[in-house]
């Protein structure tokens, strides 16, 4: 039996982001590394502080970790961000970091939940990487 963990860091401690970190929190295969959130009191923010989890006010800080990430959950409603984080893993030369969207992040939530029907999209103009 393996004992294989996927490292995930979640950008944005809100209302998508604090019921993905509270579930990760409870798969002995998820080792979540690092929490961003531009609001250090974010409901986020304080659990990933509570738990010893990284935290930083700023998503790039997580891209600079390179492959100690395999998954950056970016959840944070900001349209910035992802083009922050791919042009921060193109100067890193970083091949290593999936930048998980919101569309995937609600599939999963709504998965684990064992639910008929996705989540609500509190960000659906999120539409990618841009």
């Amino acid at each position: 039996m393996t004992k294989e963990k996927v490292r995930v860091a979640i950008v944005g401690g809100g209302r998508t982001g604090t019921p993905l970190l509270e579930d990760f929190l409870k798969r002995p295969f998820i080792e979540v590394v690092g929490v961003a959130d531009a609001d250090a009191d974010s409901p986020g923010a304080r659990l990933a502080q509570a738990q010893g989890i990284f935290f930083t006010e700023n998503a790039d800080v997580l891209a600079a970790r390179g492959n100690d990430i395999d998954l950056i959950i970016e959840v944070s409603g900001d349209p910035s961000v992802k083009p922050a984080l791919k042009d921060a893993f193109v100067a890193q030369d970083n091949r290593h970091t999936l930048i998980v969207h919101d569309l995937l992040a609600r599939l999963i939530m709504s998965l684990s939940a064992d639910s008929d029907t996705l989540i609500e999209a509190y960000h659906p103009e999120d539409q990618g990487i841009g």
